[in-house]
């Protein structure tokens, strides 16, 4: 039995170790990232949708379009060696050595894996992707987020934290002992309550965080869902103290302001999601990435430029 064992005990610790994304960019070899469109097939995760009762109607939200929205600026990186910097009277200038800690779902991968492509190697930024296929705020038994952000701040010490969560979270959750059904008004309090504690979580670290929304999907229901949970992001990550809410809703949506798979970018003709109407493809993956960068360059004062930019030029 003890050899048993002995010849088992690798096999359930590597298949603990595979439930998680965990890449460090720029500080590993080329080779094993998905760089390829046929390496992303590969490594593609898929969320699980959420099927069922429509989402009951919520109050009017302002027009959700691409863009930046930040809270109450406190500096805390004074000693930063990157050189973020939320301050209006800012100069832009080039980016120092800076650790940029992602974490989200399959979505959140999706993400990861298009800044692996787009974050040049020399140009200061080192990526820590730390992703969970399935996960979100709803579900802590499968996956508890503000434990695992606790523990990836302890050990990597990020300058900036990016979060892509939501994509899951249409589903009931426990508050208190109690079981609460989506998307009840308790059910949406409480879930304003666990993006309020992720995003201070972040923030207490020391760290700024770039919190990036979700974008229009194809099912109608789960769309609907998710731009309810996006609204709530986007209402409260800005009202904390170095937290930004970057949307990208409309980033993905036509003219109509409705889901579309296909568009120009850079002037070709290219498919931007995958057939489940949800995930990113490869150029998605690569557009979203874009305009992160860019964005993140903007809001935080520094010249960073995606490597190979991929941006919409036109609808089909």
């Amino acid at each position: 039995m003890a050899a048993d064992w002995a010849l088992r005990a690798p096999l359930l610790a590597a298949l603990v170790v595979l439930g998680t994304t965990a890449l460090v960019v720029n500080s590993m070899p080329v080779a094993t990232r998905p760089v390829s469109a046929a390496t992303h097939k590969a490594h593609r995760h898929k969320v699980h949708l959420r099927k069922g009762k429509k989402p009951a109607p919520t109050a009017a939200t302002a027009p959700v379009v691409p863009g930046s929205v930040t809270g109450a600026v406190t500096e805390p990186h004074a000693h930063d060696p990157c050189g973020l910097s939320l301050a209006a009277t800012a100069v832009s200038a080039p980016v120092g050595q800076c650790t940029v800690l992602e974490i989200g779902d399959s979505l959140g991968n999706d993400l990861g894996w298009g800044l692996q492509r787009e974050v040049s190697p020399g140009s200061g930024l080192r990526l820590i992707q730390m992703d969970k296929s399935a996960s979100g705020l709803a579900n802590t038994s499968f996956y508890d987020w503000p434990v695992q952000l606790a523990a990836y701040l302890r050990q990597y010490h990020p300058q900036l934290v990016l979060i892509s969560l939501g994509g899951d979270d249409e589903q009931g959750m426990w508050v208190n002992g109690s079981a609460v059904q989506f998307p009840t008004p308790a059910w949406q309090s409480a879930y304003r309550d666990r993006v309020r504690q992720l995003a201070r979580e972040a923030t207490a670290s020391g760290a700024y965080l770039l919190w990036v929304g979700m974008p229009v999907m194809q099912p109608p229901n789960y769309s609907q869902g998710v731009e309810l949970l996006d609204s709530i992001c986007r209402t409260v990550v800005p009202t904390l103290p170095n937290a930004t809410f970057v949307s990208t809703w409309t980033l993905f949506a036509n003219p109509q302001g409705a889901f579309q798979a296909d568009a120009m970018v850079n002037g070709q003709s290219a498919v931007l999601r995958e057939q489940d109407g949800i995930h990113y493809s490869y150029i998605g993956e690569n557009v979203v990435a874009t305009y992160v960068l860019r964005e993140l360059a903007q809001i935080y004062h520094v010249q960073i430029a995606p490597r190979d930019p991929a941006v919409i030029t036109a609808w089909q």
